[in-house]
């Protein structure tokens, strides 16, 4: 699939003064052209409130900029026409720029026009008996339902306007964690029709009741004791939404484009939205814009605790959920509403995570793919030539990334055991796979990505298979017949041996203790002392197991889960770091993704922990390097192939040697340096 650019942005981006609406500003701004514009156009009343085209007016002040904010760095806030909008869309397609239209479902109570949320209040979502945003799964007073109205207005306004579709986000999709949200009557009353559950006679009573006191105790009834049954039904409801949303939009050629999740894992995003993005792609849905904003969602509170790869990781796992269906990911540039900049205040992080989001390898029944199909920038207005440029250099490099597979461990993916870990974790609080990667990162390990089950005997790839008790018999029969090697985890006292392990670690310090084992290798000496010194180590950090029942999101923080010890994440690292070299025998002194170009080369991405200095990064082969080229902006200089670590000191290029098993490269600030390699082997 082509590889495209997507910009999210702000009317504020085009000037509605100039002949063409400022297309052919906005594209000198840029350098390039896009392959899509999504305007941030904000308020749903764009579509609730539409009034066709036979008169021109003006739109709602929400309308022309995300929360009607002042101004952006180009120009102040302008009051468009519904004529003038038309003009932009025709101009941009005209150039070769499909146009979406950017909703949210966010309420302002009526700030900047008279809304029809106000006259429609049984829409609002319940958030335990405080009335939010809009819940665009719930019915109108007479029983019919807000989707069948907003699919018909939807099709109108996009067919007026001339766009190519639509782009929902917040509040429609997904709309509120629904641990807290929304269990008023009407959503009471659909979840007991689909499952047939009777609810008992206090909480019953309170039907019809949808005050604080009503709503909370039918939220302790249900989450407390129908929690699966609850995450289900929302996921059938979403599915049913864009079912018909989607049938809709498409009957008339254009397309339906959702963010999807909020920089969660698929099972985060199934827990604590009811969202499965599966089902709702299942439903027709056209793309997923993926939410994996880790730079600038720290950067806006930096009491969250930051590890750039727990929001990545969320990419190449969807990617695996959705299979080879059409996934950008968002990349957080500048937002002048929500006051941030990424580009002016952190580029090298924007640097790493363009690099990043672009590294991460898939597959599908042709071979490797890249976890993401391209970038969807946010947000795109404001953006100056100069920084444009240092974006947009930055892209072409990770575009050249074309994985034919990965080097680097691949995390396995079990549609059945991503489906069963919601109940597991009702019951008991087990950790995820995206949990245990994440903690295996942060002692040092890049994952290269995701791998479905289905593709098992067509990859030669090493593979974490997370809780393997909680796979298929079938997906256990494949992993058992593979002959590269694997890791695995499973609940202590689960039978491993079936699988053959060379090699069983059991944590002795959790509530919930996992063994880790593995298969296909024998241990070096090395390993064997990292084994070693794991066994020893003493972590008497408390268990998050028994807080208590809080659904907290992603951006509030972590969801708790049972212990894993300081030693059991170190011996994972040991074992993985083990089966990676017996495939790869080429290793780093910092962490380091490797992949296997389909031009045949080698791609190293190798990542500086140290947030505020440079830093030399070593790597050493088995067999000799006889290329080595430096892929990223930086550094400039090529690598320096060396007989041992040479931190200090000069180097003279001139007399420099041309291959080697051994060199030393400059690694950025926080950033992230790539290398092509070639080696004789």
């Amino acid at each position: 699939m082509k590889k495209t650019i997507n910009i999210w942005m702000q009317m504020l981006g085009f000037d509605k003064n100039d002949p063409d609406r400022g297309v052919a500003r906005f594209l000198d701004r840029t350098g390039f052209v896009p392959d899509s514009v999504c305007a941030l156009l904000f308020h749903a009343d764009f579509v609730h409130l539409h009034r066709g085209m036979d008169e021109e007016y003006e739109l709602f002040p929400d309308n022309c900029a995300y929360r009607a904010v002042l101004r952006n760095t180009e120009r102040y806030r302008q009051a468009w026409t519904n004529y003038e909008l038309r003009e932009l869309i025709a101009n941009l397609k005209e150039k070769g720029v499909d146009f979406y239209a950017g909703l949210m479902g966010i309420v302002l109570d009526n700030l900047y026009h008279q809304e029809w949320i106000t006259d429609h209040p049984e829409i609002r979502a319940n958030r335990l008996g405080i009335q939010k945003h809009v819940m665009c799964l719930k019915r109108f007073k007479d029983g019919s339902y807000y989707e069948d109205f907003f699919a018909k207005k939807l099709v109108e306004t996009l067919v007026d306007y001339g766009c190519a579709g639509v782009h929902l986000s917040d509040a429609f999709c997904p709309a509120d964690l629904i641990y807290r949200t929304d269990y008023s009557t009407d959503m009471v009353e659909q979840f007991t029709d689909h499952t047939g559950i009777i609810l008992p006679p206090n909480v019953a009573a309170t039907m019809g009741d949808d005050s604080a006191e009503a709503t909370k105790l039918r939220q302790k009834y249900i989450w407390g004791e129908k929690r699966k049954e609850w995450i289900e039904f929302y996921q059938w409801r979403w599915a049913g939404f864009f079912k018909k949303v989607c049938d809709a939009v498409h009957a008339v050629g254009k397309q339906v484009w959702i963010l999807g999740m909020y920089c969660t894992d698929p099972f985060e995003t199934s827990y604590l939205y009811g969202f499965d993005c599966a089902k709702v792609m299942d439903a027709g849905v056209d793309c997923i814009t993926a939410n994996i904003l880790p730079t600038s969602v720290y950067y806006g509170n930096p009491a969250r605790e930051y590890f750039f790869h727990r929001m990545h990781l969320d990419l190449p796992l969807l990617r695996a959920q959705i299979g080879d269906r059409n996934m950008v990911s968002m990349l957080g540039i500048h937002d002048a509403s929500e006051e941030w900049s990424m580009i002016d205040h952190a580029p090298v992080k924007v640097e790493r995570d363009a690099y990043t989001i672009t590294s991460f390898a898939g597959r599908n029944k042709d071979g490797g793919i890249s976890s993401a199909d391209g970038f969807f920038f946010c947000l795109g207005d404001g953006i100056s030539r100069t920084q444009w440029s240092f974006i947009k250099e930055r892209v072409d490099v990770g575009f050249e990334t074309d994985p034919a597979r990965s080097f680097s461990p691949m995390v396995l993916w079990s549609d059945e055991a991503n489906s069963a870990m919601p109940a597991a974790y009702i019951e008991t609080r087990r950790t995820s796979p995206h949990k245990q990667c994440l903690e295996i990162f942060k002692n040092g390990l890049l994952f290269g990505g995701a791998l479905r089950t289905e593709f098992l005997d067509d990859s030669d790839e090493v593979v974490f298979a997370p809780n393997v008790d909680m796979l298929t018999d079938g997906e256990r029969a494949l992993l058992a017949a593979r002959i590269t090697p694997w890791v695995g985890t499973a609940p202590a006292g689960y039978d491993v041996e079936a699988f053959k392990p060379t090699y069983v670690f059991t944590d002795k310090q959790s509530d919930y203790p996992l063994t880790v084992f593995l298969c296909g290798a024998e241990l070096d000496g090395d390993t064997e002392k990292a084994l070693a010194s794991a066994a020893e180590i003493v972590d008497n950090t408390p268990s998050r197991g028994d807080e208590p029942e809080v659904a907290m999101s992603a951006l509030e923080g972590e969801l708790p889960f049972r212990k894993l010890s300081k030693g059991f994440i170190k011996a994972c690292v040991a074992l993985l770091k083990r089966a990676a070299y017996v495939v790869y025998p080429v290793k780093c002194n910092h962490p380091m993704m490797a992949q296997k170009l389909k031009n045949g080369r080698e791609r190293l991405f190798i990542y500086n922990e140290i947030t505020n200095g440079y830093t030399t990064a070593l790597v050493d082969s088995e067999a000799p390097i006889t290329y080595a080229n430096v892929a990223s902006a930086f550094p400039v200089l090529p690598v320096k192939f060396v007989d041992r670590e040479e931190t200090t000191g000069y180097f003279d290029y001139s007399k420099a040697a041309k291959e080697g098993k051994c060199f030393q490269i400059k690694l950025p600030p926080d950033g992230v340096t790539i290398v092509d390699i070639e080696r004789r082997v």
